[in-house]
């Protein structure tokens, strides 16, 4: 059982955490420093982002395998070196962050972080992101962020993985989702703290199950603007952490749930 970072087991709301998603992309751009810097003035438990490599191996901060959406470039993160893609502007001047940069801070700042470690979809044909888990555990554990940050994937043995390499640490697994007959099959095949599931996929059934063997709940991909009947659902069932684009919105929210 390894549980949620320490300290943040008992989050601003009392229960459930407020994850900032991405930073604080309702008013920043997302995965930016400044977006981060904001979520934390506004105050969140863990801040989530995204973790491609670059051609030269460098983990970066970005949440698609393209640069198209979020910078005035076009083409592959991992077609590119850390060199180049650092001159390109992912939004009102802010730079593609190195997760190096967004550690530093964290290290300094106290912020907590939810990293998520991503792989090219199969289905894109894309080549893996090869020796990404250990040089991201590597930066973490360098920076001492041991206890306050969560990594989690999509890519199962990416999260497997980073449990070999760093045995301490927090890890989840995401999944879409599905009733399932062993609820925390996913979570146990990786070795893994916790399992992210779609929203709609959570359940008390599933809460129940993950708590008693030790491994949180994060639903990912609830509405934004929140609604309350979601969250209200969620709340009751157990889930112990929701994403928000604006963490002062789900925090009201939660507050009158």
């Amino acid at each position: 059982a390894h549980g949620m970072p320490q300290g943040v087991d008992q989050g601003v709301t009392g229960h459930v955490l407020v994850v900032a998603h991405r930073g604080l992309p309702a008013e920043e751009p997302e995965n930016t420093m400044r977006s981060f810097r904001r979520a934390a003035e506004v105050g969140c438990d863990l801040i989530e982002f995204d973790v491609h490599q670059t051609r030269d191996g460098v983990p970066v901060v970005i949440h698609d395998d393209s640069l198209d959406r979020t910078t005035d470039e076009h083409g592959l993160v991992g077609e590119r070196t850390h060199a180049e893609l650092r001159g390109l502007d992912a939004g009102r001047g802010e730079r593609i962050p190195s997760l190096e940069d967004v550690v530093g801070w964290a290290a300094r700042s106290g912020a907590r972080l939810s990293v998520e470690i991503k792989q090219p979809t199969p289905a894109t044909g894309l080549p893996r992101y090869d020796g990404l888990a250990e040089r991201g555990v590597a930066v973490l554990r360098a920076a001492g962020m041991d206890g306050r940050c969560l990594i989690h994937s999509f890519d199962h043995p990416t999260a497997k993985r980073v449990r070999e390499v760093w045995p301490e640490a927090v890890t989840a697994v995401s999944y879409g989702g599905g009733t399932f007959i062993d609820a925390l099959v996913l979570g146990r095949a990786a070795d893994a703290s916790g399992i992210h599931p779609w929203w709609a996929w959570v359940s008390p059934e599933v809460c129940a199950a993950a708590h008693a063997a030790g491994m949180h709940v994060h639903a990912w991909g609830t509405s934004w603007p929140p609604r309350h009947q979601e969250i209200a659902l969620l709340v009751r069932a157990g889930v112990d952490s929701l994403d928000a684009n604006d963490p002062r919105t789900l925090r009201e929210m939660l507050e009158a749930v």
